[in-house]
């Protein structure tokens, strides 16, 4: 696995810096109160999202995820959360109204079961994937699909007991820069290689600009988390937010 990093739990809220970004790392299962405070921030527009999930489980993720971005974002920028207000661009990836010319709070969320992954930095593009890995998952199938050639020789190379973790890198570093570029699926799978062997740096190795970088670590023991994010290299600060965070 990944070497791990050190999630530090805080108090006050840190300030971001313009060379920092920050990586926040949360739990989508809290107490009734911390989920009732969460669900106020939401807008009216959030809300008739949240019913239309099928199932409880997805509707409180939702509300738990949507409801703690608020939260850090107002904690920033020193607002309350439910004045934020987000626009979405063309391939969906939300972004903060700026209420003037100048500087702007980029952020990217991500979650997988219980845990969530939040990054901020200004005037950039930042894109955060997490994913649980599990081994009932397809791996070679999709890859063979999703993959470019380059990275599915990489994968077949590596030792059978270490594929599973190789695939996850592999697509977290991939989702990560489809959502730091905004593109979505207008950016084939295939058409750029990243790196996926365990132990190694991320890396890109083709198809992107120069100006992208790329990070990965993980969040618990099973949940590696691949960050991209473009302009000067940044101070990567971690934290972990507690329930007492919210409070």
């Amino acid at each position: 696995m990944l070497d791990p990093v050190m999630w530090r739990s805080t108090q006050p809220h840190p300030p971001l810096w313009r060379d920092e970004i920050h990586i926040w790392q949360s739990h989508l299962v809290v107490d009734a109160g911390t989920r009732s405070l969460l669900h106020s921030h939401l807008s009216e527009d959030e809300n008739e999202r949240a019913v239309r999930f099928k199932f409880d489980r997805d509707r409180d993720r939702f509300i738990i995820a949507r409801g703690t971005l608020r939260e850090i974002l107002a904690r920033y920028l020193r607002a309350h959360p439910k004045d934020l207000q987000f626009l979405l661009g063309t391939e969906g990836k939300p972004a903060l109204v700026a209420e003037s010319a100048g500087e702007i709070l980029s952020f990217n969320v991500s979650h997988s079961d219980d845990i969530a992954v939040f990054a901020f930095g200004w005037n950039r593009s930042i894109g955060v994937d997490v994913e649980r890995v599990r081994s009932d998952v397809e791996c070679d199938d999709i890859a063979q699909h999703y993959f470019s050639a380059h990275e599915r020789q990489s994968l077949a190379e590596l030792p059978r007991r270490k594929r599973v973790e190789g695939f996850f890198l592999c697509w977290t570093r991939k989702e990560a820069y489809l959502k730091a570029d905004g593109g979505g699926l207008q950016i084939p799978l295939d058409s750029f290689d990243v790196s996926l062997e365990p132990g190694d740096p991320a890396r890109f190795l083709r198809g992107v600009r120069p100006s992208w970088g790329i990070s990965s670590f993980m969040a618990g023991k099973e949940y590696p988390v691949a960050l991209v994010y473009d302009g000067l290299p940044a101070d990567l600060k971690f934290f972990a937010l507690g329930r007492d965070c919210l409070q």
